[in-house]
């Protein structure tokens, strides 16, 4: 195990000739025909209000630079990674800066993981159910270290995990001895990634998936009763997955609140768990 920077040689060799790895994701494509799209649309009102010169005039320039923005994302995506597999390696991306005003800051934020330092790598979902027979997913990438290097990361790694500093983004959490990785905003998709992990590092285990449900049906259906100690949970875990603005639609349709008085309401909710929690800890602690 190895923690380095992610501005290092030998991390910039890794991503420019890794078969496996994930990024940010963002869909040049997509992006490219909207911005055509939207000079167009200029070019037109334009030539429509004053001239077919000074449409021509306008939208060139624009066109140029709605198009040389969008690569420069593109390009600018590949080095917002969170993960590369080469070699029998895996590089993980602890946290990142959300400005570029940390340049000066020598905290190494890639950890260097031997294939044979990984016991296993596994997706886990849960489908959640807002409202109704359809489920929304949540996905993480699990990435579980052998004991030894277990012990490592909660002794040199877990201080770097918390966010000090508000400017700084943590990528990756330590939780029951994995790494877990949410993967909302990552490409490729980990159905995917993962067989090109196991290509590239034919050593690293990979487990099958691990799936569970969250059904908060219940709680919208019976609308002049509230919510009891399992479904009061059941939100604060939906909120905690990403799902608290939909929770709150929920609520207020529901309840007949408004939406301000529903995200208050499901915050109060959170409080109040969350205090629940520390204070069963400390019992804990104390027995």
């Amino acid at each position: 195990m190895q923690l380095v920077r992610s501005d290092s040689p030998e991390v910039l060799h890794k991503i420019a000739s890794a078969g496996a790895w994930a990024c940010r994701n963002w869909h040049t494509l997509r992006f490219v025909c909207a911005a055509n799209v939207l000079a167009i649309l200029i070019a037109l009102v334009v030539s429509l209000g004053v001239s077919v010169r000074a449409a021509a005039w306008l939208s060139v320039p624009i066109l140029l630079a709605l198009n040389g923005y969008v690569l420069w994302r593109a390009k600018a995506s590949h080095r917002r990674w969170v993960m590369v597999g080469c070699a029998d390696r895996l590089y993980v991306r602890l946290f990142a800066w959300r400005s570029g005003d940390h340049g000066d800051v020598h905290d190494p934020d890639v950890l260097v993981l031997e294939a044979s330092e990984i016991a296993s790598m596994s997706i886990k979902t849960i489908e959640v159910f807002l409202c109704g027979p359809k489920p929304k997913f949540a996905e993480w990438l699990m990435i579980e270290p052998t004991q030894a290097v277990a012990e490592d990361i909660s002794r040199y790694i877990r201080p770097l995990l918390r966010p000090l500093e508000p400017d700084k983004a943590v990528l990756v959490a330590d939780e029951e001895g994995c790494l877990t990785i949410e993967w909302k905003w990552w490409h490729p998709s980990l159905r995917i990634l993962l067989p090109e992990v196991e290509r590239e590092c034919p050593s690293v285990a990979i487990a099958p998936e691990k799936r569970s449900e969250l059904d908060l049906n219940g709680i919208w259906y019976r609308s002049r009763e509230k919510p009891n100690g399992q479904q009061r949970q059941m939100l604060v875990q939906a909120t905690r997955l990403g799902f608290g603005c939909e929770c709150a639609q929920r609520i207020s349709q529901y309840k007949h609140m408004s939406f301000r008085e529903a995200g208050a309401y499901l915050a109060e909710i959170e409080r109040e768990e969350t205090g629940t929690e520390s204070s069963a800890g400390s019992s804990i602690c104390q027995l």
